[in-house]
């Protein structure tokens, strides 16, 4: 290896250090945003029950960055049949940073709720190891769940 390759592969291995010294410092603080993060997939899309928990990869769906530590998700929701839907205590979704078959979670219910009623949340969501979140929905029907999801903001 030349003298000039040394160097560069050891800057990069200063530059390496640096960023993850950088990475700790910052770990745990919130960047709030201005304007929300959004997809195409959660923009008023009609969901229907899950079953078991489904993973949204937020990076992927929503540009959040790798690894962050939870988000602040703002979930808008309204069930066609959500009146007359008593399975499971009617309709409702939730989110959490856990791929278990546990009910926990933070989430929205519509039970006894006038169906097509309007039910929005902001709160915090606990991510994964890879910063990403799990959904579980108990729609009415097939379809019959419209959801909304933003990100407006997320932890280190």
């Amino acid at each position: 290896m030349s003298n000039f390759d040394e160097k560069a592969v050891d800057r990069i291995k200063r530059l390496e250090r640096e960023v993850e010294r950088l990475r700790v410092k910052e770990s745990g603080k919130f960047i709030a945003l201005t304007t929300p993060l959004t997809s195409t997939a959660w923009d008023g899309d009609a969901y229907s029950s899950n079953g078991g928990k489904t993973l949204i990869d937020l990076s992927a769906v929503f540009d959040v960055p790798d690894g962050v530590k939870a988000v602040l998700l703002e979930c808008a929701i309204n069930d066609s049949g959500s009146l007359t839907y008593s399975t499971y205590g009617g309709a409702w979704i939730i989110f959490s940073g856990q791929n278990d078959e546990s009910w926990g979670g933070q989430g929205i219910n519509l039970e006894k709720e006038p169906n097509d009623a309007h039910r929005n949340a902001h709160m915090v969501v606990a991510c994964n190891s890879d910063g990403d979140i799990y959904y579980r929905i108990n729609a009415s029907g097939t379809g019959t769940m419209d959801v909304t999801l933003k990100v407006w903001g997320y932890w280190l």
